[in-house]
């Protein structure tokens, strides 16, 4: 994708129901803004507390293009200090994958999520089992005796938190991951290091001609 397909992409998906002020039903028959899912208090996230932009990635750890977009999300946390980036677990390749994401999302309990998604993410391949998830974590130092004591203390949490990201996601029609959003603009597929970066810019210029 080149600059100009992106920046194509941008200013079409702006006018998508997220970009608007439009109210999100929640399941409770409440509303949900955009601005609160972007700012969800139980969603697990990396980077700056008072960044400019930020980024929520919905993702699935059986997601190939997730996976391959991984890297680029890392690089971009890495060189830009004015970045947040939000992890929306949307697990839709099954059970496995939603085995996977509650494991990560118990992982915060003891501080390591961040360690938790990059190891899953960064598996090479299909997690087909759920000892495979778990050897993944093992190996990457998680405490997994500590982490199924905190999935069951907190299971009610991590499944009010995965229905959210649902709902969310079938609101504002997500079709499959990886999906983003980035600022006010929301972004289908995998994105690569200098397409994250424009979309970044974009929000910037956006938010700067308010």
């Amino acid at each position: 994708m080149h600059k100009q397909r992106i920046l194509l992409l941008l200013v079409l998906l702006c006018a998508t129901p997220f970009a608007t002020a439009q109210q999100v039903p929640t399941s409770g028959g409440a509303a949900m803004t955009p601005e609160q899912i972007m700012n969800d208090p139980d969603i697990p996230f990396v980077g700056s507390n008072t960044a400019d932009v930020t980024i929520a990635e919905f993702m699935d750890y059986n997601c190939p293009y997730c996976k391959k977009s991984h890297s680029a999300l890392k690089k971009l946390l890495a060189s830009d200090p004015r970045i947040r980036v939000l992890y929306k677990e949307w697990p839709i390749f099954g059970p496995v994958s939603e085995y996977a994401a509650r494991l990560a999302i118990a992982a915060k309990w003891q501080g390591r999520y961040a360690i938790a998604h990059d190891a899953l993410m960064s598996a090479p391949r299909r997690f087909t089992a759920n000892e495979e998830v778990r050897a993944v974590l093992r190996t990457a130092g998680i405490d997994l005796k500590k982490l199924d004591a905190d999935a069951a203390k907190h299971e009610a949490e991590i499944t009010l938190l995965l229905a959210r990201n649902n709902l969310q996601a079938e609101t504002i029609g997500l079709q499959g991951t990886p999906a983003w959003i980035v600022g006010p603009f929301l972004i289908p597929g995998g994105l690569d290091f200098a397409q994250l970066q424009e979309a970044v810019a974009e929000a910037r210029a956006k938010d700067a001609r308010k």
